[in-house]
């Protein structure tokens, strides 16, 4: 089967906007928010869900310029010098309001803090950053979203860690009240997990949390959802295309999360795991 143009860097609706950090909140013993705006953020495009966003993070890089689309930048990105490129992360916004010009992006504090939350936990007023995320007058809105639950759907699975609590919030923020949602959450504080309390709880919505206790990012939940798997697996292979799962933990412990799936004899369409980071040294 031939490449789908639309999720490659040249088709992508991304441009590189230059932003500067607003205000910074300390939402829970975990989460950090930075508020950021720019001249541009007019134009970048609050289309929600699970999209992906970069941030860029380093020293000054005269080679990047505002406005350069993703094709480009990441073309320049390469060709800088190894001591002066940029590190790049993936996001989820919060929320986008272009309106006021501003973005919301949550980091989750690792420990030991990797290159994102150690630039978050220093972040001030005034810091600049380069953020790839969508510009409005380029469209494809579908660009970088990987949740595809399909028009009949009737229940779903969402699953993750911290790292993938604003990208929970912006499918359950969008899910329709009438769609069934289970909710697993690992968490290192619950009051981690309560930050999502507002689209967790509530008519037709079902949340569990589990605390991982000192294990490895991603055990916890990944022994959840075979529980999950365990006790609803067979009704949820019984929907068809009216079921939908979505998964996202530490990158290698999404292998033994699919196995789960697997062996419920649930179409592999009907579900979609991936690692949204790595336990490796820093």
């Amino acid at each position: 089967m031939p490449p789908d143009p639309t999720r490659s860097f040249t088709a992508s609706p991304n441009a590189l906007f230059a932003t500067h950090v607003a205000r910074t909140a300390r939402l829970s013993p975990g989460f950090v928010r930075l508020t950021l705006t720019g001249p541009d953020l007019d134009r970048f495009a609050p289309y929600g869900l699970d999209q992906r966003v970069k941030i860029l993070l380093g020293g000054p890089c005269p080679e990047l310029a505002p406005g350069l689309p993703e094709r480009e930048w990441r073309r320049v990105w390469r060709a800088v010098p190894e001591d002066r490129r940029p590190v790049l992360r993936s996001y989820t916004a919060y929320e986008v309001r272009p309106a006021t010009r501003e973005i919301d992006l949550d980091f989750y504090v690792h420990d030991p803090a990797g290159p994102a939350s150690d630039w978050a936990l220093g972040a001030a007023p005034g810091d600049p950053l380069l953020v790839s995320g969508p510009d409005v007058t380029a469209g494809r809105p579908a660009h970088g979203i990987q949740w595809e639950p399909g028009p009949d759907v009737r229940r779903v699975l969402v699953a993750g860690d911290e790292t993938a609590y604003p990208a929970i919030r912006g499918i359950l923020a969008a899910l329709p009240r009438s769609v069934r949602a289970d909710v697993l959450l690992e968490a290192g504080d619950p009051a981690d997990a309560a930050t999502l309390d507002d689209v967790t709880h509530g008519p037709g919505r079902s949340a569990h949390v589990v605390l991982r206790a000192g294990a490895p990012g991603g055990v916890a939940l990944t022994a959840a959802l075979g529980r999950w798997v365990d006790e609803h697996g067979a009704a949820a292979a019984d929907l068809g295309t009216g079921f939908y799962a979505w998964a996202a933990t530490e990158s290698t412990r999404v292998r033994a999360v699919r196995d789960a799936w697997d062996g419920a004899g649930l179409d592999p369409a009907r579900v979609h795991t991936q690692g949204y980071w790595h336990d490796r040294p820093r």
